[in-house]
């Protein structure tokens, strides 16, 4: 017996797979499409966001190496510090792998909304992580 979304719940699962997967096919096909310019563009944007997002993915997971010094302080300060150095961490590189600067408002906008779920991301790693160092 489930207990979560039940029949709605895999139905809702296997209609965003399958509507993701189209976009990405559409996206590919749209890239293949292109000229050698736009093409190019669009390749370097691809690789670069990915290199972003193992960097985002990595960064958090270091602080195994030194969140029982960050929780014997005994303060939020230092889980503050840490936060904040994680997330200059991600904004750094993020600034080295842009090519310039976002041209419109709506980019803006999705730049500080990724770099938000970045801090996310990185709040409950490392919360994860004290959490597992018994902090």
């Amino acid at each position: 017996m489930e207990t979560g979304g039940g029949m709605l719940g895999r139905l809702a699962e296997k209609t965003l797979g399958w509507v993701i997967l189209g976009l990405l096919v559409a996206a590919g096909i749209g890239i293949w499409q292109a000229g050698p310019e736009w093409r190019a563009l669009m390749w370097s944007r691809i690789w670069r966001t990915a290199v972003w997002v193992v960097i985002v993915a990595a960064a958090p997971w270091s602080g195994r190496l030194y969140i029982r010094r960050v929780l014997a302080w005994g303060t939020n300060w230092g889980g503050v510090g840490l936060l904040a150095g994680l997330l200059a961490v991600d904004l750094v590189a993020a600034g080295l792998l842009m090519t310039g600067w976002p041209g419109s408002v709506w980019s803006w906008l999705a730049g500080l909304a990724v770099l938000a779920l970045a801090g996310t991301y990185n709040y409950l790693v490392t919360e994860y992580l004290s959490e597992t160092i018994g902090g």
